[in-house]
């Protein structure tokens, strides 16, 4: 916009006369630099009125001395409820269980621990990325936990794809959130696609059946949790690799933070899945190297250094509450080269006849055209195929006011049929009504019974693809 315009905006805003040439003037090299756009002369004047908000509370704390310093970045026009609805993106997965994906949890040995650790310098990290406005962040931590631990195995230091997590992890929720140990747990199981054959595009697509592997399935062995609330095990961890770790990212000094060791109350209430690089000691300080995935330009070329210790058991911004690892080996088989066309959908095998004088959805054992799976930890159910019109047997249990419905898949796509249910009092006796998210109105009525053997690991559909 040229200056006369601009100025004109500023005096309809009221801000002329009001607010100081030197913030008018940080907000007009902060529109060129970033490249905003605003649809009108009242969004610029709101835009402008967060940002002379946002500029005031810089200059107060960055006075009182801290260990870090704040400053523009490209969230300063942002209100703190539309930073956080965009760019962080830590939240409950669907709760598959996928046996031996969990190979343990990494507790202090006792040790003697470096003094410092960087992992940056070492060359075991990537630049940092941006997750754009997608709420991604749990892919962006796993892979970097994935090139870190394949750098090491191998030497090979190549960026891995977020957007095949976006697209293909069921067991996360693309861009509404997810975790990075249920990220671990699929990649176990998969070819690792590179960043350069499957792009980023910050919104959930169509998953793609073929890419570039850089990691074969069986590349990941599995993930280990590090052990809760202990800064050696966090260290000791970090010392062997980069650590996907979950923090608290929603105040106003992580959208402001330019610089320094983030220190301070910042709460432990986990939203947002960075990359612990290392940790070291600046100015008798002592402090975690962050890898962010907001972009280079934010912090310190991308990174932030959180103080190590701090008031909480939980650590600074919670970081030591919820952090894990995967494990790789460098000798899994090669994948076939792939090619353009798609391998054929499996097929299902036809299923037996039902055993008489029995009905279907009742507790394992389960009739012999039923699948005995198995939807969460300690909760299991039979489950009879969905026919070729998403049809289901009506054969409910007496007891039950369920709706058989096409609600459940298992991980290769088939549908399978369950009591669909909203209130407990729906299922039949001994059952629950189990749901994926506390979101999600509808679940599937299931027993609690801790199972020795099942079939297949199931999971609930989105509610828009329930067959009605």
């Amino acid at each position: 916009m040229p200056c006369k315009s601009w100025a004109a905006a500023l005096i309809v805003s009221g801000a002329v006369g009001e607010t100081s040439l030197r913030v008018e003037l940080a907000f007009g090299n902060f529109v060129q630099t970033f490249g905003r756009v605003y649809s009108s002369e009242e969004e610029r004047a709101e835009k402008f009125a967060t940002f002379r908000r946002h500029f005031d509370f810089i200059e107060a704390e960055n006075s009182k001395g801290h260990s870090y310093t704040l400053g523009i970045t490209e969230f300063s026009d942002q209100e703190p409820h539309e930073f956080k609805s965009h760019h962080l993106g830590l939240a409950k997965s669907n709760p598959l269980l996928l046996p031996g994906a969990h190979l343990g949890t990494h507790e202090y040995s006792g040790a003697e621990l470096p003094s410092d650790v960087d992992w940056v310098s070492a060359g075991a990290v990537t630049t940092p990325k941006n997750q754009g406005q997608c709420g991604s962040c749990w892919a962006f931590s796993t892979t970097g936990a994935v090139e870190g631990a394949w750098q090491l195995a191998t030497t090979q230091l190549v960026p891995l794809s977020e957007q095949q997590l976006v697209d293909c992890s069921r067991e996360n929720n693309a861009c509404d959130g997810g975790m990075m140990d249920s990220a671990f747990e699929f990649l176990q199981k998969q070819d690792i696609c590179a960043e350069a054959t499957y792009p980023y595009r910050a919104k959930k697509g169509r998953c793609l059946p073929n890419c570039d592997p850089v990691i074969s399935k069986g590349g990941v062995t599995g993930y280990k949790d590090v052990a809760a609330d202990s800064v050696e095990a966090l260290q000791e961890a970090v010392a062997q690799q980069p650590v996907s770790v979950a923090i608290e990212a929603d105040q106003l000094s992580f959208q402001l933070y330019t610089k320094g060791i983030l220190s301070g109350d910042c709460g432990s209430k986990l939203d947002h899945g960075v990359l612990c690089v290392g940790y070291g000691t600046d100015a008798g300080v002592d402090y975690w190297k962050i890898k962010n995935s907001w972009g280079k330009k934010w912090g310190e070329d991308g990174f932030l250094r959180i103080r190590r210790g701090g008031h909480s058991s939980h650590g600074e911004c919670g970081v030591l509450q919820m952090s894990s690892y995967p494990v790789v080996t460098a000798n899994a088989p090669p994948s076939p080269t792939p090619t353009p066309t798609p391998p054929p959908t499996p097929t299902p095998p036809t299923p037996p006849p039902p055993s008489p004088g029995k009905g279907h959805y009742g507790r394992p054992p389960c009739q012999s055209d039923e699948l005995s799976g198995n939807i969460a930890d300690g909760f299991e159910l039979c489950a009879p195929p969905c026919d070729e019109d998403g049809g289901c047997p009506t054969d409910v249990p007496s007891d039950s006011w369920g709706s058989p419905k096409c609600t459940l898949q298992d991980q290769v796509g088939h549908s399978y049929c369950g009591l669909q249910c909203a209130f407990g009092w729906a299922c039949p006796k001994g059952a629950q009504c189990y749901k994926s998210s506390s979101h999600h109105l509808l679940g599937v009525c299931a027993y609690k019974v801790v199972p020795t053997w099942v079939s297949a690991t199931l999971f609930m559909k989105k509610e828009e693809e329930v067959v009605v």
